[in-house]
């Protein structure tokens, strides 16, 4: 390799994507089936309520027949995540490689100095792909300032179920009220099949909640078989059929979830998915999306690289109409 091939587009991605992910709890969760694409947005068809997405056919060809229900079509576009570094000659001028004792080995360095900026742009942008993820399980993916990217309630024409549990109440039958939200969530849900229910919780509404009288007993007792096996209980606590689980990741002042909050979403194939979609780079004009893209370009008068990672998510939520938010008051 020389130091050229070192900066290629294609060298880059191939390094970027390689180095590890950092991506959090729903990361981590696989939930999101995760998919390249050769556009910057996606068509996703609304039928009888439920969303599938419009497969891609040949411009020659037929349509595909849906039948006569009723439905529309909407179109949502992949956010772009760009984040740029430097690459300064005295980054490596006079630096030995790790392990050497020479500077004679200056390739291994200036691989390494871009390997480690390569890093530092993906853990911030692989934290943006997991406040996204979040986002769509709540319904509406934020950008770093809070504002609103994709409403997936508007964009689908559904309503955000949000539901007061008074947990600072001693009689109220906390139990019911899981039960009436995975009610609700499987109503909407239809005939699709689900392999369980999860909700990612605020500290104040998980505090609240292992504090209520008719939770206690459940949660003491997993508590006690965690702390035999050394565990944490806050990674996972099932109570009224939903797994209930502790989720206090804040970035830039950004809560993923708000403190006073239990975000309840069905688990299974096909709910959710996050698709990549292609770099805005002359060699990844029309080909398949991957999850990380970087790119170097000269600085004036040789002095250095410019040095850019991205990313193009869009995270969706196939049935947003089946997300419940529990707020404690």
């Amino acid at each position: 390799m020389n130091l050229n091939d070192l900066f290629k587009t294609v060298a880059l991605s191939e390094a970027i994507n390689k180095l590890p992910m950092k991506p959090g709890r729903v990361g981590n969760m696989g939930l999101f089936n995760e998919k390249g694409i050769r556009t910057t947005s996606v068509i996703v068809e609304q039928r009888n309520g439920r969303l599938i997405l419009v497969p891609n056919q040949p411009r020659t060809g037929e349509p595909q027949q849906m039948g006569n229900d009723k439905r529309k079509a909407l179109t949502l576009s992949a956010t772009h995540l760009p984040l740029g570094a430097v690459v300064l000659p005295e980054e490596i001028q006079d630096v030995r490689a790790f392990g050497q004792e020479s500077t004679d080995s200056g390739l291994q360095a200036q691989a390494q100095v871009v390997n480690d900026k390569l890093q530092s742009l993906k853990d911030s942008i692989e934290v943006t792909r997991e406040f996204h993820r979040v986002g769509a399980l709540r319904g509406q993916v934020l950008d770093a300032d809070g504002s609103v990217i994709h409403d997936l309630y508007t964009a689908f024409g559904v309503s955000k179920e949000s539901r007061n549990v008074a947990l600072s109440v001693a009689g109220t039958n906390v139990r019911k009220a899981c039960l009436d939200a995975k009610r609700f969530a499987e109503k909407k849900l239809g005939g699709t099949m689900v392999t369980g229910f999860h909700a990612l919780c605020g500290a104040t509404w998980f505090d609240a909640f292992i504090e209520h009288d008719k939770v206690k007993a459940a949660y003491a007792g997993y508590q006690e078989a965690a702390d035999r096996l050394g565990g944490d209980v806050r990674k996972g606590f099932t109570f009224g059929g939903i797994t209930f689980d502790e989720y206090t990741a804040e970035v830039s002042g950004q809560a993923f979830i708000p403190a006073d909050v239990a975000q309840v979403f069905p688990v299974g194939a096909g709910i959710f998915t996050l698709f990549n979609a292609p770099a805005n780079y002359n060699e990844a004009v029309n080909t398949v999306g991957q999850a990380y893209y970087a790119k170097a370009e000269e600085r004036r008068m040789g002095k250095g690289w410019d040095l850019e990672g991205q990313s193009n998510p869009l995270a969706l939520c196939h049935y947003p109409e089946a997300l419940v938010e529990l707020k404690a008051t």
